[in-house]
């Protein structure tokens, strides 16, 4: 048994020799032996800076976002929609005689929103004085507009209810609505394919709050945001028909404001301009819609090299934390945030991605229903990390934290956290070894 003991011993003791064997020691073939420390830390330094993209596409994305939200620390947002509208099947013969009912604007809400939608909105619908054309990049933009007439053609005040399947409707005008028909029934050139968007250029959708804010969305589709003219056949029977103008979704888009009077991003009205955390309250932060994001740096991460003579990390997990009085079951938490790579000149190099390297990796929400303070988003960050140390100069880099360009397009989405001096930090755990040669 002791010689059995002292065999297993001794080869151990090989083995362990040989794995700190320095293949780049200067002692010519010398075998040299090290001691190997790990080391866990979680207060390198993270500098937190907020930027906002110079404009965002949101042409062709089949969603109305009307309303306006305020939020809390960063101001308010608001938004109203574009549309035109492309000319219907119009079948009913000349010979007849049509008398119209109604001209309607119906739409089916989308289901995402932001804000207090218990208290009653009021929807307003203005026509369009100026075509609407897409950019020469086949894109419209947040900051785009289009001329429009002041005077309303319609208006209705409903109770929002955008987690219900209802329908909004709004009575538009008789007037407008007898001139359309009239056109289409007597095959006027006007409203022929060709002519019809200049003829009828398309409308304007804005929502006023009649008291408290609230931002939501309808779908834009074959079947909703469309106008319907109802109108009937003068004959023994009066039988009802409809004639339906869907939108034209690729020219429909929502623009998209961002009033910062009265906060910290009051100063701050230049695009592309990074924001210290520090003149934020020690914040950074996202917001959909009007394209916020986040910039994440970290100078002193080589500090790691100078404990020893070689050192390499092993584990890094990045942690975000919502600050807690900025979201609610009115503003609830995006379900997915990223990372991306950047250099110097804020130009995105690479995602940080999953274990496999496969796919983009999206923040895991780690959510705490008793104490919101131990709510956050977790990544791992191990890779960038490992890559990263020993960059200098024009080789370092630092990571954008954004939403998926749906989320900045679609939504009002926003998430605000801490830098390392705020109320829940900023954390980055970096777990790593100490190879000291003796």
């Amino acid at each position: 048994m002791y010689k059995s003991n002292f065999i297993f011993s001794f080869l151990f003791f090989c083995l362990t020799l040989f794995s700190c064997y320095n293949t780049d020691n200067t002692f010519g073939e010398k075998l040299v032996t090290s001691s190997i420390r790990s080391v866990s830390i979680d207060t390198s330094t993270i500098l937190v800076s907020s930027v906002v993209i110079d404009s965002l596409e949101t042409s062709g994305k089949e969603v109305v976002l009307v309303g306006q939200y305020k939020h809390p620390l960063w101001g308010t947002v608001s938004g109203h929609s574009y549309m035109a509208f492309n000319p219907p099947t119009y079948s009913t013969d000349i010979d007849r005689i049509v008398r119209l009912d109604s001209l309607v604007f119906e739409l089916d809400y989308q289901g995402y929103f932001i804000g207090d939608t218990i208290t009653r909105q009021q929807l307003n619908v203005y026509l369009l004085t100026e075509k609407i054309v897409l950019n020469d990049n086949g894109y419209l933009y947040n900051t785009n507009t289009i001329a429009y007439d002041p005077v309303p053609i319609g208006t209705t005040v409903f109770a929002p209810r955008p987690t219900s399947g209802e329908q909004v409707e709004v009575r538009l005008s008789d007037e407008l609505g007898e001139d359309l028909l009239n056109r289409f029934h007597n095959r006027d050139q006007s409203v022929a394919a060709d002519f019809f968007e200049d003829f009828f250029k398309g409308i304007m959708i804005e929502s006023e709050s009649l008291s408290a804010e609230s931002l939501y969305a309808f779908l834009v589709n074959d079947t909703s945001a469309c106008l319907k003219i109802y109108y009937h056949l003068i004959d023994d029977l009066e039988n009802s028909q409809e004639v339906i103008l869907s939108p034209k979704k690729e020219t429909q888009f929502n623009h998209l404001a961002h009033d910062r009077s009265g906060t910290q991003l009051a100063s701050y009205t230049e695009k592309n301009v990074e924001v210290e955390s520090a003149l934020l309250g020690n914040r950074g932060f996202l917001f959909g819609g009007i394209g916020w994001y986040a910039k994440l740096e970290f100078p002193y991460l080589n500090s790691l090299m100078y404990q020893g003579t070689e050192v390499t990390i092993e584990q890094a997990y990045l942690k975000i934390y919502p600050q807690p009085d900025t979201y609610s079951d009115f503003n609830a938490l995006p379900d997915s945030i990223f990372l991306y790579i950047t250099d110097q000149n804020n130009v995105v190099t690479d995602a940080v991605t999953d274990y496999l390297g496969e796919q983009v990796q999206s923040g895991t929400l780690m959510t705490d229903l008793t104490f919101k303070e131990n709510t956050y988003y977790y990544f791992d960050v191990t890779s960038f990390m490992q890559q990263e140390l020993g960059a200098i100069g024009i080789y370092k880099h630092s990571l954008q934290l954004v939403f998926s360009s749906e989320t900045y397009t679609k939504t009002f989405k926003n998430l605000t956290f801490s830098d390392q001096e705020g109320t829940s930090p900023i954390t980055l755990q970096i777990i790593y070894k100490i190879y000291e040669s003796y």
